[in-house]
């Protein structure tokens, strides 16, 4: 089908490859072969008359024709996901979709895995493919690599949706052996050394949760949460996390638990989509899944961070 001379069966093409920057990723990410994209790329530049994609040495760069056609192009698309194509048919018994997730190490621990171990007897076939922050995450959802992100909501990209799933207090852990007193004072959380998260690079407290930094030594810096219990215990070291990631090692005595000493905002944490994969049936079962086991699997957890609390 034409329109104005242009088949509009290259649109698809046309965002996949702007998006993606790479025939074979965009081949990929619309399930046809690298040859069928390769001809679409010549048809789509025929039509132009432009390169659109520079390929060369290197990372592809879009022309400034191209770099112009991106945004209408993925609205385009994801005006007719939402007004003019049927969400189609998705069987949860039957499929063996895989799905990308990203989401922290301790989200994946602590919400993920409980999760989709409700959600398997429903699809036994479904595939998961779960992944930490190595980056820019937000371009591979750009780019079809993810279907989910599940992120702090600072981080969240306007441009898509987003759904808040829950907020998280704060909580400040200590090696219980070094620390024997029952409060922490502001002074000693500034004077002390700290492990630190970085996550794509950007330290957890300032960057994520757009914390005030104090003059803090860093002593340690770690890219996944889960690591932090290991080099807080048997030392003075402090590390601040959110109340989920408390819960995880509350089972170790060797840790003690403070309230922070000064007002840290409530992490966000929201679930994040392509806004072309609004009318994704298999998307939308899954993140309807997902939120009604988290809420379920929250309300136990409030119970043990309360009492996580208790010992503060």
């Amino acid at each position: 089908m034409r329109f104005k001379g242009l088949d509009l069966n290259l649109i698809v093409a046309l965002d996949a490859l702007l998006t993606t920057r790479s025939v074979s990723r965009a081949a990929e990410l619309t399930c046809i072969s690298q040859p069928a994209m390769s001809a679409a790329l010549a048809r789509l530049r025929d039509y132009f008359d432009d390169q659109l994609l520079i390929t060369g040495t290197g990372l592809a760069t879009l022309s400034p024709l191209g770099e112009s056609l991106r945004l209408p192009a993925a609205q385009a698309l994801a005006y007719i996901s939402d007004h003019l194509v049927s969400s189609g048919s998705f069987d949860p018994e039957t499929s063996d979709r895989e799905f990308r997730i990203l989401a922290a190490d301790t989200v994946i621990q602590g919400l993920l895995a409980a999760a989709l171990q409700r959600i398997d007897p429903l699809a036994p076939k479904l595939r998961y493919s779960l992944l930490t922050p190595t980056g820019v995450s937000l371009d591979k959802l750009e780019s079809g690599q993810l279907d989910l992100l599940i992120v702090p909501e600072r981080v969240a990209s306007p441009s898509h949706p987003a759904e808040l799933l829950f907020e998280e207090e704060h909580t400040v852990i200590a090696c219980a052996q070094c620390w024997t007193s029952d409060t922490l004072s502001l002074e000693e959380f500034r004077t002390a050394d700290h492990v630190e998260v970085f996550i794509g690079g950007l330290p957890y407290l300032p960057s994520v949760l757009g914390v005030p930094e104090f003059d803090r030594h860093i002593a340690v810096r770690l890219d996944q949460f889960a690591l932090v219990p290991s080099f807080v215990s048997g030392s003075r070291r402090l590390a601040t996390f959110p109340g989920m990631t408390a819960e995880i090692f509350s089972h170790s005595a060797q840790l003690r638990y403070f309230r922070p000493p000064f007002p840290i905002p409530p992490v966000r944490l929201a679930m994040q989509w392509h806004s072309r994969a609004n009318a994704d049936a298999g998307l939308q079962w899954l993140r309807r899944e997902l939120r009604a086991s988290i809420t379920q699997n929250r309300s136990h957890k409030r119970r043990l961070y309360r009492v996580v609390n208790q010992s503060i």
